[in-house]
């Protein structure tokens, strides 16, 4: 069949759309734009689609190919489930760069993504089903990102070709499997594993007013025993779902660790040179699933500020008292605050691991 080469500047983009659902509708191939790379699509009821699939890229038809969605309900469809971390993700990159590889009715994980290029979502609405898209090469061979060269390339075997112009992006999704216990980074893309696993981890957070002293040890020290806990090294706790941070009710952003913080934590092994303060905002409050405040002025603070958040607000001390702020103080004013806060953080620590 002769490629139908489209310029979607150029094109009617209702007219194009239903020719590309109706196309796609009889067991032909289109190339779609998304914003990473350009997909080669076909519908997947259609009993040759995988096969044709695998014939153009020389790969084999049982490997699993990426349902692409044109709503987020459209999952529903495909009778995938969706846990806590995976919505997480959705709700902040979807239309996006992102697969996530999801539970399917039948236990068998399905790799789903929303792109976010608005006539690729209108053609699969069209389609009335989610479309399989996969990059425009042959298998082992680097994605083609320009016009002409995927012209090229498609000119014998697919239907239709939505030219877009250069992928905005160039670079494939970012795939997280998200179907059994921790999130898993399988491929970064514009998305780092550290952004991905951030989005999705429950957050704890701790807060003091300059976030130079206190805060900044508790969170060190939360994470320091959680991974005992766990029985892992402290770079992976956040992978396991778990993200500490700190903040300050009266900070500027980027601050360094004051130096008596700097000297008492390194006396028990935390290093706070690569802090940096950042101040409290509406955010962070509704993002934290669990806020710990180092003395009552900062509960009153954060109470006053959010009320909404009032569960979720309590002094890190279980028995109700100030860590006195030892700004100013010599070291054994800070290494008494530090041992107070220990003591406070393998207390709470339940709250947020079994």
């Amino acid at each position: 069949m002769p490629l139908r080469h489209e310029r979607l500047a150029e094109a009617n983009h209702d007219a194009l759309c239903s020719d590309i659902a109706a196309s796609l509708q009889r067991g032909e191939m289109s190339v779609l734009p998304t914003e990473t790379v350009y997909g080669l699509s076909a519908l997947p009821s259609h009993k040759k689609a995988a096969d044709n699939i695998a014939n153009w890229k020389g790969r084999d038809a049982k490997q699993p190919l990426t349902f692409h969605v044109a709503e987020i309900d459209d999952i529903k469809k495909l009778g995938a489930k969706i846990g806590l971390a995976a919505a997480r993700l959705i709700e902040r990159y979807w239309p996006g760069p992102l697969t996530l590889i999801l539970k399917g009715p039948d236990g068998s994980p399905i790799g789903v993504r929303q792109p976010a290029n608005e006539f690729t979502r209108n053609v699969i609405k069209a389609c009335g089903e989610p479309l399989w898209m996969t990059s425009v090469n042959a298998t082992g061979e680097p994605p083609l990102i320009e016009p002409n060269d995927i012209a090229e390339s498609c000119k014998d075997n697919v239907a239709f070709f939505v030219d877009d112009g250069a992928s905005p992006i160039g670079v494939a999704s970012t795939i997280v499997r998200a179907d059994r216990g921790p999130l898993e980074v399988i491929r970064e893309g514009i998305l780092t594993r550290d952004e991905v696993l951030s989005t999705a981890a429950d957050l704890i957070l701790f807060v003091c007013t300059g976030n130079t002293c206190r805060s900044p040890m508790a969170e060190a020290m939360a994470r320091e025993v959680t991974s005992q806990a766990m029985g892992i090294p402290v770079d992976d706790v956040l992978s396991r779902g778990i993200k500490f941070s700190s903040a300050g009710t009266a900070t500027a952003l980027g601050m360094s660790a004051s130096d008596g913080s700097l000297e008492a934590g390194a006396e028990i092994g935390i290093d706070l040179s690569n802090h940096r303060s950042q101040p409290i905002d509406d955010s962070l409050l509704q993002r934290a699933i669990k806020i710990y405040c180092l003395s009552d002025n900062h509960r009153q603070t954060l109470l006053a500020a959010a009320p909404e958040c009032a569960e979720k607000i309590e002094l890190l001390r279980p028995d109700g008292l100030d860590i006195a702020d030892p700004y100013g103080g010599d070291l054994q004013v800070y290494q008494r605050a530090r041992d107070e806060m220990h003591t406070a953080v393998k207390a709470r620590s339940g709250d947020w691991w079994p």
